[in-house]
Formats: structure tokens, sequence, C-alpha cells
């Protein structure tokens, strides 16, 4: 009985434990790309990214590798620390602590279609 309720309980918590992460990666699958999804599920889901940029606060400032600017979402500044761009998935995406913030079609910033959303200013 106490080998039953062992591995019951083993069995709730591992179940338990990749629940969200599953979510997230369904998510993904359906293209339903809302904020607060895992980036790690991006990286189980769609492999590396094609392009990638971070920012880190050093003394308060943003510095920037690779070159990627802020994103306009809702109307304010937010800041993230990372942007990946997948080209065949035609997605650009920005994280902030691991979660997506933002995204856009890559085709749509391409085209510059600037009027119709506020995207990011890619500086290369």
């Amino acid at each position: 009985m106490k080998k039953f309720v062992f591995i019951f309980i083993m069995f709730v918590v591992l179940i338990g434990c990749s629940t969200p992460m599953a979510k997230h990666r369904k998510h993904i699958r359906e293209g339903i790309f809302i904020s607060g999804l895992n980036q790690f599920a991006f990286l189980e889901e769609w492999g590396k990214p094609d392009e990638q940029a971070t920012w880190t606060v050093e003394g308060g400032q943003y510095q920037i590798t690779y070159g990627l600017r802020g994103v306009e979402v809702g109307g304010r500044h937010k800041a993230f620390n990372d942007v990946w761009i997948y080209y065949k998935q035609n997605r650009i995406l920005f994280f902030a602590n691991h979660r997506l913030v933002a995204n856009y079609k890559w085709d749509d910033y391409q085209k510059g279609d600037r009027e119709k959303k506020e995207l990011p200013a890619i500086m290369k």
C-alpha cells in the first residue's frame, strides 16, 4: 500500500511540474502567442532562433548586444531582455525575464507596416 501511495504521489508531482510548460508548448504549436509564454517553450518547440539579441543593464543603462531597441506595447514602453527572430515561423519575439512580452510577424516588419503597429526599430 505504501508503495502504491508513493508511486501515486510521484506521478502527481511529475504531472504537476510539467503541465505549465506543456500548456505553453501547446499554445506555440497552435499559434497562440499570449504574453507570459515561457522562452524555453519556444526553444523546445522551434529550436534555437535564427537571430537573437540580448539586453543587459549596467548602472541603470541598457547595453545592447546586436542592436535592437525597446518595444511599445499597449501604449507604454516595456523593457525586454531578449529578442528572437525565427524566419521559418515568420516571427520576431520579445522576452522580459524569460516571458513573452510582444511578438510580430517578421514579414510585416520587413514590409515596413509601421502605421498599423508600433514595431521596434532594428539598427544594423
